[in-house]
């Protein structure tokens, strides 16, 4: 008999314990909704549908027995995309609050550290570079003036009466060609072009799902003992 006694105690206080992620207290299952975190992976698929109506034939241009109009066959495709979130009491978060949450402040402070080290390097950026295009389109131009001003005039002074109209093109060519050669590469180097900084993500989504499954365990098991 009081084996049996035992048996339906021990049921009674084994049917009556908590167990994860439930909490027979609703006090205690609300501080934990409120503190746990939660992923979202999921993945949607869109079906995209084009083509239908109608067509124009180019075989009607051959034949009169062809119509002219035909029906376009429809084709349909499917994009599919992915939606990765990290959330804690109905808000997102990103994945350094993330990182403070479960307790990794140093990767915390190293995913942000590293970020201000690309913002500072791309607005303090002097790094030059030969702009290399500008520079020889204006070599070219300057110097292809000078060369068309300086036969136009080398024509007019073979024409009689023309001699005078021949000094404009040829100071024309004379400047074109001082210009080419006062331009120097040192007035063509301009700043590097640098990627605009992106903050990468430190852990991969999987690392993100078993780290939050963990926090959560540990969480669940900080409150079940208040």
């Amino acid at each position: 008999m009081v084996r049996y006694i035992s048996l339906i105690i021990f049921i009674v206080l084994a049917w009556g314990q908590d167990e994860y992620p439930y909490f027979s207290d609703m006090q205690k299952q609300l501080s934990f909704e409120q503190k746990k975190i939660v992923i979202n992976d999921t993945k949607e698929s869109r079906q995209m549908i084009s083509g239908g109506g109608s067509e124009f034939n180019w075989l009607s241009l051959m034949s009169s027995y062809q119509p002219t109009y035909i029906v376009a066959p429809i084709k349909t495709e499917f994009e599919y995309v992915t939606k990765f979130s990290i959330s804690r009491n109905g808000k997102n978060i990103s994945e350094i609050d993330f990182l403070r949450f479960v307790g990794l402040e140093k990767q915390a402070d190293s995913l942000i550290f590293d970020f201000k080290a690309q913002i500072d390097a791309f607005n303090n950026n002097n790094n030059l570079v030969f702009d290399r295009e500008n520079y020889l389109n204006r070599k070219i131009m300057c110097i292809g003036v000078g060369t068309v001003m300086g036969v136009f005039s080398l024509l007019l002074l073979n024409e009689q009466d023309l001699e005078e109209a021949a000094i404009m093109p040829a100071g024309l060519s004379l400047i074109s060609f001082t210009f080419g050669y006062l331009t120097k590469k040192e007035k063509y180097m301009v700043k590097a072009k640098m990627p605009t900084p992106e903050l990468k993500s430190y852990l991969t989504n999987q690392q993100v799902k078993s780290i939050s499954e963990a926090y959560n365990r540990k969480l669940y098991n900080q409150i079940i003992k208040q």
